[in-house]
């Protein structure tokens, strides 16, 4: 497969990833996934830990990313509303770690939906989140007649519009939630990673159901349109030649990851993309026809935030996330960092963490490569529910799996490391790596 698919590239950042990175960030976003699928005939699997050595562009282009989990039927007919409603929606792999304590930070807001087709029906059961997360839950019902299926696909629009007026797309073309089944409810769950979320509007606008072969088939499609696009700029810059190894996945030696990025700027071909894409669903019966549309403010409910600095960066932290802003060198061509955040009861957590092993010992080998956690076990750190790198901001942003009061953080510790070389062993106990040293960045008062 030929990793040149302007996602990739997009969020590719040079400074960050000329060299392979400590950090092995598996790719969470449908805006790459669904192409990935789509070119190999693979259908989605349970989450794994990636194999390939990728950076923190694959977490970094999570900031619409869409977690669907599936659901369990409501006790009333009715059954919309309320927190045994929503908690029974988040059944599965993004089940929260401790539902309870996330009970008081649920919300209901009033969010009526506009339709073309009634005969399909959207509610939102609830949502929670701060600043950096959102976690929104709907549920859809059906008239009689019109035949719901677990695994019909959706494709969407997010909008954020603040209170001074201002409008922002969230993601790029080619998003789609999934519905799921289970034992006749229906749940369509949407997970959103932005920082500077709380107290604007999100605008959703859910458009036509569509099987999984259908949506496969729009991506392979759209992807051998943009595959199409890039071998036109190959072929302008570097010639016919350069196209030789094009099937085998090899770009041309001379290829410039920026220049691409500045050219398809200059162009439009986003656009031209999103465009295509439009014509593609247009040209593709839905199994079910219609939109739905609604807005809902982004009201959590959440205890004040932190914020500190510390030489050449700041740290925010939230109930539900910690915000990282540090200096450019520490995660750069030749260098990599990562962090711990202790809390006052001594538990740890560990932004390797966000991460499914298919073994507990490798897990364990990552944590114990740090000084000081030689002896910590799995059980003794809170897991991350996600972490992403928004790059507007340069800001690592960890999202937890519970809600922590901010006052309940008691250190933060960067662990900083030097590229050594692909064959070196390093001295961090990390392929590659030699830790240069370990600097706490937050201390509670």
């Amino acid at each position: 497969m030929k990793w040149n698919c302007y996602d990739l590239f997009d969020h590719y950042n040079t400074e960050k990833n000329g060299v392979p990175a400590l950090k092995e960030q598996p790719i969470r976003t449908d805006a790459v996934l669904e192409r990935v699928q789509a070119q190999t005939a693979a259908h989605s699997q349970p989450h794994k830990r990636s194999r390939i050595r990728m950076t923190k562009w694959a977490a970094g282009i999570a900031a619409a990313a869409v977690l669907v989990t599936g659901g369990t039927t409501l006790a009333a007919a009715a059954g919309v509303g309320g927190l045994n409603a929503f908690f029974h929606s988040l059944t599965g792999e993004e089940t929260p770690e401790n539902p309870g304590k996330l009970a008081a930070l649920v919300a209901t807001p009033d969010a009526s939906f506009d339709s073309t087709n009634q005969d399909v029906q959207f509610t939102l059961l609830g949502m929670y989140g701060d600043d950096s997360q959102a976690m929104l839950s709907f549920q859809v019902t059906a008239k009689d007649g019109t035949a719901l299926q677990d695994g019909f696909k959706l494709p969407y629009q997010l909008t954020l519009q603040g209170t001074d007026g201002s409008s922002e797309a969230l993601g790029c073309y080619g998003k789609t939630a999934d519905i799921r089944e289970k034992d006749g409810a229906y749940y369509i769950n949407l997970r959103i990673n932005r920082t500077d979320l709380q107290g604007k509007t999100l605008d959703v606008t859910f458009r036509n159901f569509y099987t999984e072969a259908q949506i496969s088939q729009i991506w392979s499609q759209l992807t051998a349109y943009d595959d199409q696009l890039q071998q036109d700029y190959v072929r302008q810059n570097f010639g016919e030649d350069a196209l030789k190894g094009w099937g085998n996945g090899e770009l041309p030696a001379e290829f410039d990851v920026d220049a691409w990025k500045a050219y398809r700027r200059e162009n439009h071909l986003d656009q031209k993309c999103s465009d295509r894409e439009k014509e593609l669903y247009a040209e593709t019966d839905g199994v079910i026809s219609g939109s739905w549309h609604t807005s809902v403010t982004l009201d959590f409910a959440s205890a004040a935030p932190i914020t500190a600095e510390f030489d050449g960066g700041t740290v925010t932290l939230q109930t539900l996330s910690a915000s990282i802003a540090a200096p450019a060198e520490w995660d750069d061509q030749n260098h990599a960092v990562n962090y711990v955040i202790t809390l006052k009861d001594g538990r740890k957590i560990f932004d390797e963490l966000m991460a499914q092993y298919t073994a507990g010992d490798e897990m364990l080998q990552r944590i114990h490569a740090l000084p000081g956690c030689e002896t910590d076990t799995i059980e003794q750190y809170v897991p991350l529910a996600e972490n992403y790198w928004e790059k507007d901001s340069a800001t690592d942003v960890f999202c937890y799996s519970e809600p922590i009061d901010p006052a309940e953080v008691e250190t933060i510790t960067a662990y900083r490391f030097a590229f050594a070389g692909e064959d070196s062993d390093g001295t961090s106990g990390l392929s590659g790596y030699d830790l240069t040293d370990r600097t706490v960045i937050y201390s509670a008062q």
